[in-house]
């Protein structure tokens, strides 16, 4: 195993010290035991800590011999994996029924219209789909671009209101600066004068139960398609969504409602009116930036283009016929290779088809369908995780050392969601 340190800033007169460790398993992660946690440790020795630093990385990696085996074992992993995300893509039903009419359609005019084999210009296919079909991908990967945006903010104003929940303090009624021990505010007919000491753990109780909710809503099925405006089956799947999108925002701003309640609370036992302030302006930037997710999760692209696109793919193989017969047969017209033909079509008609997958699997930005969009499981869970440490920390005084924290290895890294696994990804369970 090779050690991987990641150090801090500390002041002159302290040393450094090594607050993150990250172990890689040199049997089953290869190149990361020879490239990258060569390189990091080396950095570290040589800048930061005066070879201080444990090296567990063998000599003999350094060597030509080492560099030339993991670079061509991780160029066969990567083009191994392409194919394998090609794949997941490809074999679908619907590329399937793409395939099977192009195919039926070289065959239908081998045989029943092989004087009309002729060559033919693909300005259609390119304006008719390739061209939305790119301009559909993009607009979709802005959506998720702009989705991992809003929830970085959330994220940061979450952390931000967790911190003023339980470390912000004020003047006190004594001479001691500690205004949550002693107020200055007079106590409430029946309350105490003094803040309670779970405040804080219950402010943190609220920002979980409003985390899960925002994951609870995001992982709604989508909405938006055309069976669901011209089906009744449909309609209906379209109306139960609906109304999981309607209960899952109303919960999570009576939680945001409840977050100002606790802000409320602060500022009867002494907390400055500007602070307080500042707390409310964060609960307002974290309702702004909910309002655009709960925006991207429920509109989607033109529904015009991705439905023309949908037909495209699927109809054009039948107008491009002559050309693959031509194909086949040449200028002569005479009996020619129909198979490669079929391969040929074929081949044309999955890569269209390949993009409109491409472009679905982007069209929800929260699916978990894909590769390429949000991972809410994985981005909640961390949130979590940071609301915890913030509050695990609250007692620590701000000059003592940082927490050691180590990372374990990916195998033994928890990405599953801790407090919902009891629930069901349907709109019936929301």
């Amino acid at each position: 195993k090779a050690t991987v340190s990641v150090l801090y800033w500390a002041p002159p007169h302290e040393r450094m010290d090594t607050i993150f460790c990250c172990r890689f398993n040199s049997r089953k992660y290869p190149a990361g035991r020879g490239r990258l946690a060569n390189s990091v440790i080396r950095e570290t020795r040589s800048c930061c800590c005066n070879g201080e630093v444990e090296d567990d990385v063998d000599d003999w990696k350094e060597g030509w011999l080492s560099k030339f085996y993991y670079s061509y074992f991780d160029l066969a992993l990567d083009i191994w994996s392409a194919f394998a995300v090609v794949l997941k893509y490809i074999c679908t039903s619907e590329t399937l029924l793409a395939l099977c009419n192009s195919i039926i359609s070289v065959l239908l005019y081998d045989r029943y219209g092989g004087s009309l084999a002729s060559d033919m210009s693909w300005t259609l296919v390119s304006f008719a789909v390739v061209f939305p079909l790119t301009m559909s991908i993009t607009q979709a990967f802005v959506r998720r671009d702009e989705a991992l945006r809003s929830l970085a903010s959330i994220r940061g104003l979450l952390c931000n209101i967790a911190s003023a929940h339980a470390r912000w303090d004020w003047v006190g009624g004594t001479k001691h600066y500690n205004g949550r021990v002693c107020p200055t505010a007079l106590p409430l007919e029946g309350e105490e004068n003094q803040i309670r000491d779970t405040h804080g753990a219950e402010a943190q109780a609220l920002i979980i139960k409003l985390i899960d909710a925002i994951r609870s809503y995001l992982l709604v099925p989508r909405k938006g398609r055309a069976r669901h405006v011209y089906t009744s089956c449909g309609r209906k799947e379209a109306k139960w969504v609906e109304w999981a999108e309607v209960v899952g925002a109303e919960h999570v701003t009576v939680i945001m409602q409840r977050l100002h309640g606790a802000t409320e609370t602060l500022k009867s036992k002494g907390l400055p009116p500007n602070e307080a302030s500042r707390i409310n302006q964060y609960l307002y930037f974290l309702s702004r930036e909910w309002e655009a997710v709960r925006m991207l999760k429920e509109y989607r692209t033109p529904q015009a283009m991705r439905s023309f696109s949908r037909v495209s793919v699927h109809t054009l193989p039948f107008f491009y016929g002559p050309y693959f017969l031509h194909l086949s047969r040449g200028d002569s017209l005479e009996e020619g290779n129909i198979g490669f033909a079929c391969v040929f079509s074929g081949l044309i008609t999955v890569f269209m088809c390949s993009l409109l997958l491409v472009q679905t699997s982007l069209e929800n930005p929260f699916s978990t369908k894909s590769l390429d969009t949000v991972k809410v499981d994985a981005e909640m869970s961390r949130t979590r995780r940071l609301i915890e440490a913030i509050m695990n920390d609250v007692k620590n005084d701000w000059r003592d050392d940082p927490p050691k924290l180590s990372a374990a290895c990916p195998d033994d890294l928890v990405l599953s969601y801790p407090s919902t696994s009891h629930m069901k990804n349907t709109p019936d369970d929301l």
